[in-house]
């Protein structure tokens, strides 16, 4: 039964350093531009509530949030270059991100807070809690999911050989959706663990009941879960952006470009480079279905449900 009284007396406690600390980040965030003005308020519904469920939760939304933005603006002039018309200066993002990358994550946090009510941090797996420990693998799964495909993204384009598609595994032009390369791979690996690790000190830092822990399996592989997140999540978007999100290439100005010719005149083969010519858009490969937020949203929405089921195997110990 969910215990009512937990749970308001729950959001008083948090809810004077909630307001101070959201106050905090979303003034960083518009000082650094990170956020336009509809992200900020997007942030701040995102970000209160997580931290209102929990500071484990909101440790590892910090985390994904801080480390993404900053990678975002790393080298930002070459991707400029690469990306075109698709670049974001100063690597601002609008509402439409911040939930595409968050809202599973948010929408778990809420229910693990209603429903375990003061039973704020358990170990997994629990066989006494598995529903928990499976909203908890979820959220690990998401931010793994969104910050190691949000590492590969920014990084594996910087990458000094051209990408392949993974689909095919021929060579496409940097910035193409669906598109691999060994720098992107090490870059989601990298950023999965980097979730996997934070969530598991916050939980250690955090730890609210030291003799479930005592009693409970290692908890050391939370972050091998975050490292298969960020991986998994990677590659699941790449084929998505592959065969169901539309990639062309701009000849005239040689960018990628996510939207099909908008005239007739467009449609051209690759060959055709005549600098006389107007913008002509190759198609490189996807069908016109999801746009890159909507690939985002599902990818995560699917890592966090595979990462769930994982997070209720039982280990021996």
């Amino acid at each position: 039964m969910i215990e009512y009284s937990g749970i308001i007396e729950g959001v008083e406690k948090r809810f004077l350093t909630t307001t101070i600390v959201i106050t905090l980040l979303a003034g960083l965030a518009i000082k650094k531009k990170s956020l336009n003005r509809s992200g900020v308020v997007a942030a701040i519904v995102v970000g209160t509530l997580t931290c209102l469920c929990g500071w484990t939760f909101a440790i590892a939304l910090l985390a994904f949030y801080q480390s993404s933005s900053s990678l975002t603006k790393y080298k930002s002039s070459i991707k400029k270059k690469i990306e075109g018309d698709a670049f974001q200066k100063g690597g601002q993002r609008n509402y439409i991100q911040v939930f595409s990358n968050s809202l599973t994550a948010t929408i778990v946090s809420v229910i693990y807070f209603i429903y375990s009510s003061d039973r704020r941090n358990i170990p997994i797996p629990d066989t006494a809690y598995p529903f928990e420990c499976f909203l908890i693998g979820m959220i690990i799964g998401h931010y793994g999911c969104c910050n190691g495909d949000t590492w590969a993204s920014e990084l594996g384009i910087l990458n000094k050989g051209q990408p392949r598609l993974i689909t095919t595994l021929k060579y496409v032009p940097p910035g193409t959706n669906g598109g691999v390369s060994r720098l992107g791979l090490i870059a989601s690996v990298l950023g999965g663990t980097f979730i996997g690790l934070v969530y598991f000190i916050a939980s250690w830092f955090f730890n609210d009941n030291p003799i479930a822990y005592q009693l409970a399996n290692p908890q050391y592989p939370i972050i091998l879960l975050g490292t298969f997140a960020g991986l998994f999540g990677s590659l699941l978007d790449s084929l998505m952006g592959a065969t169901i999100q539309y990639s062309g290439y701009d000849i005239k100005k040689g960018v990628v470009v996510n939207h099909k010719p908008t005239t007739t005149d467009q449609y051209k083969k690759v060959d055709s480079d005549d600098p006389k010519s107007p913008n002509v858009i190759a198609h490189l490969c996807g069908l016109d279905i999801l746009d890159n937020h909507q690939v985002n949203f599902l990818s995560s929405l699917i890592t966090a449900f595979v990462c769930g089921y994982i997070s209720l195997e039982k280990r021996e110990n």
